[in-house]
């Protein structure tokens, strides 16, 4: 315990001093400011590395690792979701003397017919280190918070949950820029096909400048909150849907920990959390798009009911889907091969 206690005060006082760092260069403005910010969560980051202890952080490597190769393979399908979620708050604003709607397929054929097939993959760096550090921490905490709220055997669905949302809101809350970034960047190529944004940003950099610039440091976190809210629903649907599902399935047909239950488990977890985080996952695109233009996730909510109805919050459903049930997929299989090569339990 008092190793723990003197490795979190380190770790506080890392944090001091890079808030102090980003604090001074924010008041001096200018490229010192995207220094600072670097430095801010470089300093973080080496002290909370020194509180993890190393069973946890294999929790953190192996989930980080899986939810990279399932980014990677799903990039193209976030495209198009972020596409269709823009495309109806442009219809929203211009009224009826919008162009007809566009689904799934055909916003991904406009995409790779205006910009290339390469724009599929817009965003995928900071989709990565997303996907490294965010997925790695929402899905590698997930079982450390699980055991720890109660011993093994003794977890209901009730404490998954709970181990999910707490998991999924403290890594959007650290990684709520780096969405940022990728969604930016991912909608780009249709602000630059229609004129809208003039000469929008096209890479990481270059976006953070641009945020900073306009809303200060405190723009990097424009949507954190219905992007922790998503977090915490999607990492407490998905993870305790498909830790309760495997544990039913195995339950009544016999199927052993393998491929086979881990496949059918995780098509249904896919399924189920689309579901329930789709609306939030609107919300969301809208506040990180729109700037100062939401006050705030009620407002933003509150415009899409006005203008859209309830279906305005299953807005992009299918392509929300198409790239999350393969995502939950590859992710939970990938996830359980590194598991087991790494000598740690089963999900």
């Amino acid at each position: 315990m008092a190793a723990q206690k003197a490795a979190l005060e380190a770790t506080m006082e890392h944090s001091a001093h890079a808030a102090a760092a980003t604090h001074k260069a924010t008041v001096s403005g200018g490229a010192g400011t995207t220094a600072a910010v670097t430095a801010a969560f470089a300093a973080a980051g080496a002290g909370f590395l020194s509180v993890v202890p190393p069973g946890v952080l294999t929790e953190l490597l192996t989930s980080g690792i899986s939810v990279s190769i399932a980014n990677t393979a799903t990039n193209p399908l976030d495209v198009v979701k972020v596409r269709l979620q823009m495309e109806q708050s442009k219809v929203a604003v211009a009224g009826a003397g919008a162009g007809p709607r566009l689904g799934m397929l055909q916003t991904g054929a406009a995409v790779v017919r205006n910009e290339g097939v390469t724009a599929l993959w817009s965003g995928l760096g900071p989709s990565l280190a997303r996907g490294f550090f965010f997925g790695g921490a929402r899905l590698g905490m997930y079982t450390p918070i699980k055991s720890a709220l109660v011993g093994e055997g003794k977890q209901t669905f009730a404490t998954k949950i709970l181990a999910g949302t707490l998991s999924g809101g403290f890594a959007a809350a650290a990684t709520s820029p780096i969405e940022l970034v990728k969604t930016r960047l991912q909608a780009a190529g249709a602000s630059s096909a229609t004129g809208t944004a003039g000469a929008a940003p096209r890479s990481s950099m270059g976006v953070i400048r641009a945020v900073i610039a306009a809303d200060g440091v405190v723009g990097l976190w424009k949507g954190a909150m219905p992007g922790l809210v998503r977090s915490s629903i999607l990492t407490a649907a998905q993870c305790a849907t498909y830790d309760e599902i495997k544990k039913t399935v195995r339950t009544y047909t016999g199927l052993h920990d393998g491929v086979t239950l881990h496949l059918s488990s995780s098509l249904l977890a896919g399924l189920i959390t689309t579901t329930i985080t789709n609306p939030v996952d609107v919300v969301k695109t809208r506040m990180f798009m729109g700037g100062s233009r939401y006050t705030g996730a009620l407002q933003c909510a509150s415009s899409i009911f006005k203008s859209d109805g309830a279906m305005g919050f299953m807005k992009g459903w299918s392509a929300s889907y198409a790239r999350l049930g393969p995502h939950t997929v590859i992710m939970f299989l990938t996830a359980e091969q590194l598991r087991r090569m790494a000598g740690l339990q089963s999900l």
